[in-house]
């Protein structure tokens, strides 16, 4: 979606009768004729169906991989298991030889020791650095950041900034009408970023450097020059002629219903080659694919598995909400809350996508059932120690985004958190209520994620002010769970007005968050020696990687040391200390009932200069040992012993506290 679109509440207004219209049964047809299992050598044949090609299954093939499979799983288990054995003798050995000296240590010991069998998953102890690749680095001067320029900077990603997993934006054959999410071609690189063995070299070199890839995957719609729809738009007896949603339109020219693109106007546009209507719920280049038709089903697995094949990761899951719609296409009812313009007279203002209650378009009932087939799919593909990762692109109420978990992880590893993205009230009450919200709705055996900014929303140092994003990047970095950051955070990066004449996002005016990743004080930054696809910020000659990298006390350095940090306790607790207007203080301890164990108490001062009385803490905390551990000022003067009564912030401060732990709340 171009912006959040009243995020808090976006089915606003719905009432019981409207929300019984969606408690219908799914007619989505996920039977796949057995495609749902985990033979290889149907999913190597569903690499075909992504290029129209037919599948190629052969029972031989399936019988020697699915062997192979077998084989090395039981050599993983066992490998496991024996590890685990040794580890539990020399502890047993260990407790038994200090047995009368030091029995309560050796408890400790074992208490501490990793459970058998137990693998944390990558994706839980990684940072997500969201890369937008036309404006991380150009390799060839033509402009564009490419895979090659991504390639380059890899050591930066993970010896600076201490990046471990790197989200692509598409990278995939487009028009580039909309930066990308109108693809003509699932399964191939877009000659602007340069070649598939480009992107090989790239999963290569990430992969040999214990880092790992997620790829957008954007399901819902195609470009309009994508051949499935050429085929489609032409005749109602091509084989693909189900693979869009068509309708005939009503009486008087009018289109089918009164769907709303939410890029504005409406959702149908006629093509004349058809003699139908076609729906597009974002723009009319990007045609909404028919989740009913199993051939489209097949084909879309077919794209995961082309990419799983080449080693990608993990996937960002687009406009996930949207796959499904009413196949009765009868209207949406008015949204009564809806106070914007006149959208009888002109429904193309963007704004009017809120005048209706979209129950007839999103989050429609059977879109679940097609997202668990696709994390069925990465489930064949997993392993215990690289389980392939899923996230889902929500916007929506805290219930509905939930969802999205699944039950007991059949579905997304988390769907994104986008409620700190949305936020615009700072202070320490607004922000520990976000933070609550997620972490009491989310479903048992959940994992958290946090974002603070991405490609289709305002930077947050332009959002919240340079001052403000210190602080705020560190909250993003100690909460539990999975941070995600977008490029150029970690160096402060701001908004850019981009002139009229220089526009790219013709819809939805984001190109200000979008601009060149800011290297160097050299002409263009450091980002290319050719002309730049979009202006630079003025100000990067002062916020730029090579100058950050020289000052100790710089927004890079601050990123690095909470990336450090963050791996101290990446699984610890999180316990609400303070939350009071100015002020936000939170404590990360571990779930081991050890005294002694370390403890990290977060304050986030929103306002002025003030002293925080944090003496409640005293009971947990061994107030002796308390330091300060890591400053926002990144400061060495503010890092210091400190009573926990009187602890002093300056102005928009963040402070990570340690200390021993007298027991765990």
């Amino acid at each position: 979606p171009p912006r959040l679109i009243n995020m808090s509440s976006s089915e606003g207004g719905e009432s019981e009768k409207e929300k019984e219209l969606e408690a219908e049964p799914s007619d989505v047809d996920l039977d796949l004729d057995g495609e749902q299992t985990c033979d290889k050598s149907k999913l190597l044949g569903l690499s075909d169906l992504a290029n129209g090609a037919a599948a190629d299954h052969t029972d031989d093939a399936a019988a020697l991989l699915d062997e192979e499979e077998k084989q090395k799983a039981i050599a993983d288990k066992a490998a496991r298991s024996k590890t685990c054995v040794g580890i539990r003798w020399v502890l047993t050995g260990l407790v038994l030889a200090i047995f009368l000296g030091c029995l309560g240590g050796a408890i400790t010991l074992v208490a501490l020791s990793p459970g058998c069998g137990e693998i944390t998953p990558w994706w839980k102890n990684t940072v997500i650095y969201q890369c937008y690749p036309r404006s991380f680095q150009d390799s060839d001067g033509d402009g564009n950041g490419d895979l090659r320029g991504v390639l380059q900077r890899l050591p930066y990603l993970k010896e600076i900034a201490g990046v471990k997993t790197v989200w692509l934006n598409p990278v995939y054959p487009s028009p580039q009408m909309d930066g990308g999410y109108d693809i003509s071609d699932y399964t191939d690189i877009d000659p602007l970023y340069g070649t598939l063995e480009d992107m090989r070299a790239l999963i290569k070199e990430l992969h040999d450097k214990g880092m790992k890839l997620v790829m957008d995957f954007v399901p819902n719609h195609t470009s309009e020059q994508h051949p499935w729809f050429n085929e489609s738009r032409s005749s109602k007896e091509n084989p693909k002629q189900d693979w869009y949603v068509w309708a005939d339109g009503r009486s008087g020219g009018r289109p089918p219903n009164n769907w709303i693109s939410l890029f504005g106007g409406s959702a149908w546009t006629f093509d004349p080659s058809r003699g139908q209507y076609y729906l597009h719920q974002f723009s009319t280049f990007q045609p909404d694919l028919n989740y009913r038709s199993k051939a489209v089903l097949e084909a879309m697995r077919g794209v995961l598995t082309f990419w799983l094949d080449l080693g990608v990761d993990g996937f960002r899951v687009d406009a996930v909400s949207y796959l499904l719609e009413d196949p009765d296409l009868r209207d949406e009812p008015k949204n009564p809350e809806y106070s914007g313009p006149n959208c009888t007279v002109n429904i193309s203002n963007p704004d009017c996508y809120n005048s209706l209650i979209h129950n007839r378009t999103k989050e429609y009932p059977g879109l679940h059932n097609i997202t668990r087939s696709w994390r069925e799919l990465l489930n064949c593909y997993s392993q215990p120690s690289n389980e392939k990762f899923m996230v889902a692109e929500v916007y929506g109420s805290i219930p509905t985004v939930m969802e999205y978990y699944g039950t007991n992880g059949d579905e997304f590893n988390f769907p994104f958190n986008f409620f700190l993205l949305g936020n615009n009230e700072w202070s320490g009450t607004a922000v520990s209520a976000l933070v609550s919200d997620w972490l009491d709705n989310m479903p048992q055996g959940g994992w958290a994620n946090w974002v603070l900014g991405n490609h289709d929303n305002p930077r947050i140092a332009s959002k919240a002010g340079v001052e403000l994003a210190r602080p705020l990047n560190v909250l993003l970095l100690t909460l539990p769970g999975t941070p995600t950051s977008y490029y150029g955070e970690e160096i402060l990066m701001t908004n850019v007005a981009v002139p009229p004449n220089q526009t790219r996002d013709h819809y939805a005016h984001r190109d200000g968050e979008r601009t060149p990743m800011q290297w160097n004080v050299t002409a263009n930054a450091g980002f290319t020696t050719g002309d730049p696809w979009l202006p630079l910020a003025t100000n990067y000659t002062t916020y730029n990687v090579h100058l950050e990298q020289q000052d100790n006390a710089s927004m890079l350095a601050l990123y690095s040391r909470l990336t450090q940090v963050r791996a101290e306790f990446v699984s610890f607790n999180y316990t609400l200390v303070l939350a009071e207007e100015g002020t936000y203080a939170f404590l990360r301890s571990s779930y081991t009932q050890v005294k002694g164990s370390k403890c990290y108490l977060v304050v986030i001062n929103f306002s002025d200069a003030k002293t925080v009385d944090l003496s409640v803490t005293k009971a947990i905390l061994t107030e002796q040992e308390a330091i300060v551990y890591v400053s926002s000022t990144m400061d060495p003067a503010r890092e210091r012993p400190i009573e926990l009564s009187k602890v002093s912030m300056l102005p928009h401060e963040a402070i990570i506290i340690k200390a021993n732990c007298n027991y765990m709340p």
